[in-house]
């Protein structure tokens, strides 16, 4: 199968990540080693640990297929167009067929770079496959949180019949990989950015950003079996921010726990439930409805009233559309859009609970 497998970068940003970087090493650089063709970018970002040390150890132990670089970046998606960048910018070797993702902060399975040289061998040929997207398990550290196991099973439950209908839009950022011939028409990766009291911030979604254009471009983002498993950093360091959308949304700064991860009350989980499908709704129904209004041609799930209305909403309110003001479509027009529908989408879906 070697011989059919496409040429592969496997891009790792990197930013003060030492207590976890030892443990993606040794998984990753000896699967990466196995794979011939393939290689291993790790970026340093600014990192103020031995972050910078370690990945320049491994480039100095496996010079053939892990390159380091550092620089001040600022953000994970300004860090993964660096490392794509230099990938496709290397010449001691053809340009890889694919950018293959993920972050430090992940358990990767003994199996995860053979498993995705399969799959990318699968889709290669269909060249309307932009990019490939992964699974990130959680259920192995909600188990001993019955309430946020509800929150995240109605999340999940709106996502799954979301992707069924309109296809997948949010690329997952801890595991997917992108067709180099769809990166270079809808890259590079880009990072959303906001003013904070304190100066910029950064937003969520260099994943759904690129996800975005992806789709616009007409090409389709292809489902894959592969996983990876969340070590839980800013899932366990503070549950009701995390499911609750304020982890990640908004002015985005990483969460820090201060003590043992605390379940969702019952009065908590009363308030979140109806949000929490709302929030599902928005990102991964929504949003590509909104930013791809062509999808309003196929098989949406909805009364064709319901559609004739999202299309009259549409052409009372043009703008901000994603391509004119991402912030302005992702903070403005696209909740307005979920405000006037999500009860007669989710009634329509069958997702009311």
């Amino acid at each position: 199968m070697s011989a059919l497998v496409p040429a592969t970068a496997v891009i790792v940003p990197c930013r003060d990540e030492a207590a976890y970087l030892p443990d993606l090493l040794a998984a990753l650089v000896a699967q990466v080693a196995d794979q011939p063709g393939w290689r291993l970018i790790l970026v340093d970002d600014s990192s103020t640990d031995a972050t910078g040390a370690m990945i320049d150890e491994a480039a100095d132990a496996h010079p053939e297929i892990v390159l380091a670089h550092h620089g001040d970046f600022g953000s994970p998606g300004a860090a993964r167009s660096a490392a794509a960048a230099i990938a496709l910018g290397a010449h001691d070797r053809p340009a890889p067929r694919w950018l293959l993702t993920t972050d430090v902060d992940v358990q990767l399975p003994h199996d995860w770079i053979a498993s995705w040289a399969a799959t990318l061998c699968d889709v290669h040929g269909d060249e309307r496959v932009g990019a490939v997207n992964g699974q990130e398990q959680q259920d192995h550290l909600l188990e001993p949180f019955p309430n946020a196991q509800a929150l995240s099973a109605r999340f999940g439950a709106v996502v799954e019949r979301s992707e069924e209908l309109v296809g997948p839009t949010n690329l997952n950022g801890v595991n997917h990989a992108v067709r180099t011939e769809a990166y270079v028409t809808c890259g590079p990766y880009r990072q959303p950015m906001g003013e904070g009291p304190d100066g910029p911030v950064v937003l969520a979604g260099e994943d759904w950003d690129l996800g975005v254009r992806l789709r616009l471009a007409g090409y389709r983002i292809a489902p894959a079996e592969v996983a990876v498993a969340d070590r839980g950093r800013r899932l366990l360091a503070d549950i009701v921010a995390y499911l609750g959308g304020t982890a990640y949304e908004g002015a985005f700064g990483r969460v820090e726990g201060g003590g043992p991860a605390v379940d969702v009350s019952d009065a908590q989980l009363a308030g979140l439930l109806p949000g929490t499908a709302r929030r599902a709704l928005l990102h991964f129904y929504a949003k590509p409805l909104l930013a791809v209004p062509r999808l309003l041609d196929g098989p949406v799930g909805l009364q064709p009233g319901t559609v004739e209305e999202m299309r009259a909403w549409m052409a009372a309110w043009p703008s901000p559309s994603f391509t004119e003001s991402r912030n302005g479509f992702l903070y403005g027009r696209l909740p307005r859009f979920v405000d006037a529908f999500a009860a007669t989408v989710l009634d329509q879906l069958d997702l009311t609970f």
